[in-house]
């Protein structure tokens, strides 16, 4: 019990951080919207609401006495994860292909990580709304 409560304030604390974070950089180098910059914005604001809405979720529940994880959602993170891994290692495959294509091995790096992000991302809402193949049997 005492663990998700401070589960709450872990996430809290890393949606401040990620907030003054990028505040003090848009502050400090006042950048242009480029692409790259666009998309570092997007990205973070999504690792913002990503965490909330779970926190909201799980508050609901914990308050309706609904339990906050069960065999489904480890069996979906399972799945979702497998996948996320076979698909990602495609894309490294693909990322090292092409890397003469990249300006430096930061951006290449920066790029891989983000689609193995959005891989499992979507792997996980793909599994959410299709379902886990085989689920029903034993």
């Amino acid at each position: 019990m005492i663990a998700k409560s401070n589960n709450v304030y872990v996430k809290l604390a890393l949606v401040a951080f990620v907030l003054v974070g990028l505040a003090l950089y848009l502050f400090k180098f006042e950048p242009m919207l480029t692409w790259k910059m666009s998309t570092i914005i997007v990205l973070s604001l999504l690792m913002l609401v990503v965490p909330i809405y779970r926190g909201i979720r799980d508050a609901r529940d914990k308050q309706k006495n609904i339990p906050l994880e069960d065999e489904m959602s480890r069996l979906l993170e399972i799945y979702a994860g497998a996948y996320a891994f076979r698909y990602s290692m495609m894309a490294w495959f693909l990322i090292f292909i092409f890397r003469g294509k990249f300006p430096d091995q930061e951006e290449m790096l920066g790029v891989g990580i983000m689609a193995s992000a959005a891989i499992f991302g979507l792997s996980w809402v793909y599994f959410r709304f299709k379902g886990i193949p085989n689920a029903d049997q034993d």
